[in-house]
């Protein structure tokens, strides 16, 4: 009878492996690449996109919003050099398992690792770059920002109409982003009545801005523009702050204003102006939702670079899901395509079918008061 009850359990225990086992095989898991700068001079823009795109792969596989599914993320540092972008794509490339990569920070990086790309029929979308020929490049790249004219012409606008400040000198780094920033503002600039008192153009690592400075304090314009990344637009804003030039009121990209650069120039950003597509307070269940568990996970409030990070992972995870249950590349790309709206991190946007182009609904001024970005009323 001992033996019998014995054989029963034994049994019952086997069967119950089983059925374990088969309940955790329902979950099949799939791979998304990666290429950030995770460190280098861009690590204070690739670090805060991995966190948000961590936090979006963890919050889809907890809560199982694709059923059946689970992602993890192979993730390479690029340095934010191009040809190391390449080499980093080759390898997602000939990872059969990798249905899409993340790729890259920066246009310059991004476009570079185009071809590999397309030429294994692998998606790339970019949390970040946005030069107005990105998406023209192929039908495999996608990105999960906005372009160039979205972001800078409001801030021409803004300088012009709003401050009313109408001679502008303009200083921006020799990048395709550099140029395609320059460029637009320029060209807004003059269409709105504005005019060019200078246009500054540098190399990309540039640490001393003094002689530029110093040309335009001999000659100042009613406001600055500056196309720059975030280490040398703090040692910009220090040595504006040096040369006594802080009454020129600053008007930036929407780059070079960070978390970090806040912290590389102490109190040098102070007044400053500029733009972000993510504001923290905007009333929408995603973004809330967002800003809390951000917050949770990582102790402190997320900046845009998160946003863009958790979008982009959240974008291709349900174009994952959309795929099918055994998703191709190719599927996973017409499903990319095929998003239509999209409500997330940074706010609502679509991404057009035929341009792969996000769409924005909204762009948010915000202003550096006692050492904190402040987000400015949305009238201006």
């Amino acid at each position: 009878m001992h033996l019998g009850k014995k054989i029963l359990v034994a049994a019952g225990l086997v069967l119950a492996t089983i059925g374990a086992g088969n309940a955790v095989a329902q979950d099949k898991t799939y791979t998304i690449g990666c290429s950030l700068p995770l460190s280098g001079r861009l690590v204070g823009f690739g670090e805060p996109i991995k966190r948000g795109m961590d936090l979006a792969i963890e919050h889809y596989n907890e809560r199982k919003t694709i059923a059946g599914a689970r992602f993890e993320l192979a993730c390479n540092d690029s340095k934010g050099d191009a040809k190391e972008t390449v080499n980093i794509g080759q390898k997602l490339a000939d990872n059969a398992a990798v249905l899409a990569s993340i790729s890259d920070f920066s246009s310059t990086a991004t476009m570079a690792a185009a071809e590999t790309y397309s030429k294994a029929g692998l998606v790339q979308i970019t949390p970040s770059a946005s030069h107005p020929e990105l998406t023209k490049v192929n039908k495999w790249m996608f990105r999960a920002s906005e372009t160039v004219p979205v972001y800078v012409q409001p801030m021409a606008d803004f300088a012009v109409k709003t401050l009313g400040k109408k001679k502008v000198a303009v200083i921006q780094v020799q990048t395709d982003w550099g140029v395609s920033v320059g460029n637009t503002f320029i060209a807004h600039l003059k269409k709105i009545g504005g005019e060019l008192t200078t246009h500054e153009i540098y190399n990309e690592g540039t640490t001393d801005f003094r002689g530029v400075l110093n040309k335009l304090r001999r000659s100042p314009p009613d406001a600055i523009y500056i196309a720059m990344l975030e280490e040398e637009a703090a040692n910009f804003m220090k040595q504006r702050k040096q040369l006594g030039m802080t009454a020129i009121p600053v008007v930036d990209s929407g780059v070079g204003l960070t978390q970090r650069s806040l912290k590389l120039a102490d109190d040098a950003f102070e007044g400053m102006y500029s733009m972000s597509i993510f504001n923290p307070t905007r009333d929408t269940a995603e973004v809330k939702a967002f800003v809390k568990e951000f917050e949770a996970k990582y102790g402190k409030i997320p900046d845009v670079w998160s946003a863009y990070g958790y979008d982009a992972a959240s974008l291709v995870m349900n174009a994952i899901g959309k795929a099918g249950p055994s998703p191709t590349r190719a599927a996973v790309r017409d499903a990319l395509a095929a998003t239509g709206r999209y409500s997330g991190a940074n706010g609502p946007m679509s991404i057009d079918p035929e341009t792969r182009e996000v769409v924005r609904d909204e762009v948010t001024k915000v202003q550096v008061k006692d050492g904190k970005v402040t987000f400015l009323p949305a009238k201006q």
